[in-house]
Formats: structure tokens, sequence, C-alpha cells
């Protein structure tokens, strides 16, 4: 009787042993598997985390203006606006006060140069600048931050530019409907400084074109219209110390 009494027991202990193995095994082997993604860093968002408490109903922001070929020396200077937007840029953020608000023509073609000069350096070429790579550029010529935006609305210019922002935005040319440009359309930069209760306010170094005026169906056109060459959107990008 105690024999009959200690096989049941083993025979118990065995089964139950059996039966915990099985469910542990199961669970393992049907744990779901943990999916790890890398993730890259970027600069590019497509709204300001700090939006200022309210946007004011105009805004003109003191940036000094430069035309892209300031000795009237468009045959050196006909790739230049991307540098001449940088540099009016910079001087607004180093406070540099100008006659007329109006950089010295001297001056800003030496700094063109140099800037195209250093572009060939170090990109091997002077390429048109998407806005991305024209934060990066400013990032690493003049050691400044940018963040740019995507997908923008005239409520964003405005939100940037009443936070005393000054805006960059791609284009192209003929899209602004403006006579003094030439016959060819080309890729552009526009330095948006201002806006008012109709238009924006802007600085063209294309043309003549301190603080020329767009609506803003013909500055969103323009925008638009240089989508199919740089295979950008509705980019802008600001620029901070």
């Amino acid at each position: 009787m105690k024999k009959n009494n200690l096989l049941l027991f083993f025979s118990a202990i065995f089964i139950l042993g059996a039966l915990w193995f099985v469910f542990f095994y199961h669970n393992f082997l049907t744990k779901p598997e943990i999916e790890y993604k890398e993730v890259q860093a970027t600069t590019t968002t497509t709204k300001s985390a700090e939006k200022p408490a309210s946007v004011k109903a105009a805004a003109d922001l003191p940036v000094p203006y430069t035309l892209q070929g300031p000795l009237n020396n468009l045959n050196i200077h006909e790739e230049s606006c991307e540098e001449a937007a940088a540099l009016m840029y910079h001087y607004f953020l180093e406070g540099t006060k100008f006659p007329n608000d109006v950089i010295t023509s001297q001056r800003a073609n030496d700094e063109m140069l140099a800037m195209k000069a250093w572009e060939v350096k170090n990109y091997g070429s002077e390429p048109d600048l998407t806005i991305e790579r024209l934060g990066q550029f400013m990032q690493q010529y003049y050691g400044y931050k940018y963040q740019v935006f995507q997908n923008i609305t005239e409520d964003d210019i405005k939100r940037e530019i009443s936070a005393g922002h000054p805006v960059m935005v791609p284009v192209m040319t003929h899209a602004l409907k403006n006579p003094s440009y030439g016959p060819v359309s080309v890729y552009h930069i526009l330095v948006l400084k201002g806006y008012n209760d109709q238009n924006v306010i802007a600085n063209d170094p294309g043309i003549r074109g301190q603080n020329i005026q767009y609506s803003w169906d013909i500055l969103f056109q323009a925008i638009d219209a240089q989508t199919p060459k740089m295979h950008q959107g509705r980019d802008m990008v600001i620029v901070t110390k």
C-alpha cells in the first residue's frame, strides 16, 4: 500500500513537471519579437515648437539689402542669389547698420565672392542650394543655427516674422510675374522680412527689389513653381545665432 502511494506521488510529480515544461516552452516560442528601428536626427520640422503669444497685424524687420550683382556685375554673380540672401540675413543677425539699409556695394561683392570660393572648395562647385542646404551652409560658414519648415502656410510665415525671424523661401523668378526679370526663369531665393494686410514684403536680390511686395497668391505660386526643378515643396528656413 505504501509502495502504491509512493508510485502515485512520483507519477503526479512527473505529470505536473511535464505540463509546466509544455506551458513554458509554448510561451517562449510564441513570444512576440521586438522591432528595433533606427532613428535619425534631423533639423527639419513642420511647425515651430514655440509660438509667440500673438501674431502681429503687420511687421517689417530691418533686414539690410543687397543686389546679387552689387557692382552691376551680374555676369559674375548670376548664381549668387543664395549668397546674397545669406549675407542679408547675416547682417540682420549681427545688427549691422548701413545707410538706407543697403549693404555697401564693394563690401557685398567681396563677401559674396568669398562665399562662392568657400563653396567651390568645400562642395566642389557653386550649386543651387535647397532650403535645407542653405541652412546647412549658414551653419557651416557663419556658425549659426537653422530650422527648416515644410508644408508652410501664410500663417507660418507671419508667425516667424512676427517673432523676429526673417524667412528665406525658394521660388522660380518668372512665377513672381515681375517684368524686371530677364527672359529665362531661374531658381531663386527671397528673404521675406515683413507683411501687411495684403502682401508679403521681401528683399529680392535678383532685381532692384528692396522692400518689394508680392501678393500671397503670387508668392506661393512662385514657391510651387520650383518644385519640379529642386524637388522640394513649400519649404522655408530661419536662422538664429
